[in-house]
C-alpha cells in the first residue's frame, strides 16, 4: 500500500511541475483587420427588419423592448460595390435609454488569411463615437478567439447603417 502512495504521489508532483512550467500553454497570436457591415432598410434589398415592437406596431422609433433581426453583407469598405467579405446574422433589441441596444449575432467572415465565425453578444451606444463587443467564440481559422471588436458608425443614413468592425482578437498559433 505504501508503495502505490509514493508512486501516485511522484506522478502527481511531476505533472504539476509540468502544468507550472508552462509546458501546455497555448501559444496565442494578436490578429486585427477590419470591414463594415452594410444595413439595408428599403425594399427589395432589406437586410434589417423590426419583427416585434412593445407597442404592437413595426413603424416608428424604436422603443424598450422592441427586436429588430438582421443579415447583412460585410464588405471590405464602405462603397455597396467594394469587396464582400461575408455577411453578420443576428437581433437587436432596444433597451431602457433610446440610444441602447443588446446584440447577439455571428459573422461568417473570409479575409486575407482568415475565414470562419465569430460569435459575440453585447451592448451597443449609438450615441457614443465607438463601442465594444465581446467576441465568445469562433470556427474555422477563427477555432479558440478571443477578444472584442471596436465598433462604429461609419455612414449614417436613415436608409441603412453602415458600421465599421475593427476585430482585434488572441487566435491560437497552429
Amino acid at each position: 500500500m505504501e508503495r502505490t502512495h509514493g508512486s501516485t504521489l511522484a506522478v502527481f508532483v511531476t505533472a504539476l511541475v509540468l502544468l507550472s512550467s508552462g509546458c501546455s500553454a497555448m501559444k496565442m497570436k494578436p490578429v486585427s483587420f477590419a470591414y463594415y457591415l452594410h444595413d439595408d432598410y428599403v425594399p427589395p434589398d432589406t437586410t434589417s427588419v423590426q419583427v416585434a415592437s412593445s407597442n404592437g406596431t413595426l413603424t416608428g422609433t424604436f422603443q424598450f423592448g422592441d427586436i429588430a433581426v438582421f443579415d447583412s453583407p460585410l464588405r471590405e469598405g464602405t462603397a455597396n460595390d467594394s469587396t464582400l467579405f461575408g455577411y453578420g446574422s443576428g437581433e437587436l433589441v432596444s433597451l431602457k435609454q433610446p440610444y441602447m441596444r443588446f446584440i447577439t449575432f455571428v459573422h461568417d467572415v473570409t479575409v486575407p488569411g482568415y475565414s470562419g465565425t465569430l460569435s459575440c453578444s453585447g451592448r451597443f451606444n449609438f450615441s457614443a463615437p465607438s463601442w465594444e463587443v465581446g467576441v465568445n467564440s469562433g470556427t474555422g481559422s477563427f477555432r479558440g478567439a478571443s477578444g472584442y471588436y471596436t465598433v462604429s458608425i461609419a455612414v449614417p443614413n436613415t436608409a441603412g447603417y453602415v458600421l465599421k468592425y475593427e476585430a482585434n482578437l488572441m487566435l491560437p498559433k497552429h
